[in-house]
Parts: structure tokens; sequence; C-alpha cells
């Protein structure tokens, strides 16, 4: 039996009955419709048995609260403070401060313009793929030169703690 377009079918009204379900039911449970019929036999214009159930409300299945530990907190304020005194007292120290904003803003659009070039780059077919196997290879190459074997780790770290040390 074949429904007049303009008549509303099974469907629809079922449609506005799990509506008007989710807005008088309670606020916290919810209505799923479960159909029995085919995709396609809906999609043709048939007409389509629904059934709907109220589901259980979720709130009901778990009540979970998450704090921070009180210890966690102090030690990122503190580290936050510390960190904000450190960057105070260095620009205090600064004598000349437009260089440094002027690098910082340079800095910035240096970003944004890379940022623009790697989207750009990464729209473009098959580059991105060979850019990956690439970056790949390197770190196999990196990883076997310099992490495989004991003394080349140990070299590593000692190139490591001399440019530390230099920079510092």
């Amino acid at each position: 039996t074949r429904a007049s377009p303009k008549a509303p079918t099974l469907f629809t009204m079922a449609a506005l009955l799990n509506v008007a379900a989710r807005i008088t039911v309670a606020p916290q449970a919810s209505v799923r419709t479960v159909r029995k019929a085919s995709a396609r036999g809906a999609f043709l214009g048939r007409v389509v048995s629904l059934k709907a159930s109220v589901a259980a409300p979720r709130s009901a299945k778990r009540n979970v609260a998450v704090r921070a530990a009180d210890s966690s907190t102090e030690d990122l304020n503190k580290k936050l403070k510390e960190v904000t005194s450190t960057v105070s007292e260095k620009w205090e120290e600064t004598d000349d401060k437009p260089a440094v904003v002027t690098l910082l803003v340079y800095g910035l659009i240096g970003l944004v313009a890379a940022n623009g070039v790697l989207k750009s780059i990464d729209g473009l077919p098959l580059i991105p793929d060979l850019l990956e196997l690439v970056g790949i290879g390197f770190s196999g190459f990196y990883i076997y030169q310099n992490l495989l074997f004991k003394p080349d780790r140990a070299a590593l770290k000692d190139s490591i703690s001399k440019s530390v040390d230099k920079i510092l």
C-alpha cells in the first residue's frame, strides 16, 4: 500500500512522536527508535514499522568526579610563579626592548608563513606521503647512527651536554 505524497507516512509520524517524546520524557532519558524494515524499503516510499523505547538515564549508569590532587596543583602554581618571575627578571635586564619585540613579531610572522607553506604542500598529491617516507627513513638512520649501540649513545649524551654547557 502506497501512501499519497501529501498524507503523512508512518515514518514521519514516528519521527514527530520521537521528538515529542524527547520533549516530554524526563530530561535525562533518551528515546531510541529501532527500525524493523530495511532502509531500502523506507527509501522507496514504503511504509516502515518503527518501535520506540526509552533508554535509562546516562547519569544513573555512572557518576564519576575527577579532582586534581592538591599537591600537583600547588606544584603547578609554584612552577608558574617561578617561570613568570624569571621572564619578568629577564625582561627588566634587557637593554634593547624594541629589538626583542621586533624579533618576536618576526618570529610569529615566520611561523604563520611556514604554516601556510606546509598547508599548501599538504594539499598537493603524493608529496605529503613522500615527505612522510623521508621522515621515517631519516628517523631510522638517526636511531641507527646515535641510539642503537651503547658507545654511540654515550657519544651523543656527551655532545648534548657540551652543547648545553656552551649555551648556559
